[in-house]
């Protein structure tokens, strides 16, 4: 009788094991946290003294450039320019002025200087006219002679 209950067992076990078999089911693995190799740890100190001594260079760069560019625009420097205060006075960056009046004549206005001729009464100061000899500004028609 071993033998016949054993036999039912066996196949009442391969008549189970059958489906299953048929059945199949994923194998799940752990998630494992990925290993970061290079991280990057800032340094915010060294950043912050890094950024401090750059920008006391630019600052002495900056008062290098101040002092270059006050030698250049003070009177007798290399950037003085000219230009025409008001019709008759020309002035420069420098701060010295001079009457084209006293001469009788204008500002010329491209070069900011006084001029030293005319070629029309419009380039002659007022109380002054034109002389077609030499080019010039006279009180008076008298003093136009060649």
């Amino acid at each position: 009788m071993n033998r016949v209950a054993a036999a039912c067992l066996l196949s009442l076990l391969f008549a189970f094991a059958a489906p299953l078999r048929a059945q199949t089911v994923n194998t799940v693995r752990p998630m494992v946290a990925p290993k970061v190799a290079n991280t990057v740890e800032i340094d915010y100190r060294a950043q912050w003294e890094q950024e401090r001594a750059k920008n006391q260079q630019l600052r002495e760069e900056n008062a290098g450039l101040r002092a270059q560019l006050e030698a250049w625009t003070r009177k007798g420097g290399s950037l003085v320019h000219a230009y025409c205060e008001t019709p008759t006075v020309s002035a420069n960056s420098a701060g010295a002025r001079n009457d084209c009046a006293a001469s009788g004549y204008t500002c010329e206005p491209v070069s900011g200087l006084c001029r030293t001729s005319a070629v029309n009464s419009d380039q002659c100061a007022g109380g002054r006219v034109w002389c077609v000899y030499g080019n010039r500004c006279v009180r008076s028609a008298e003093e136009c002679r060649p």
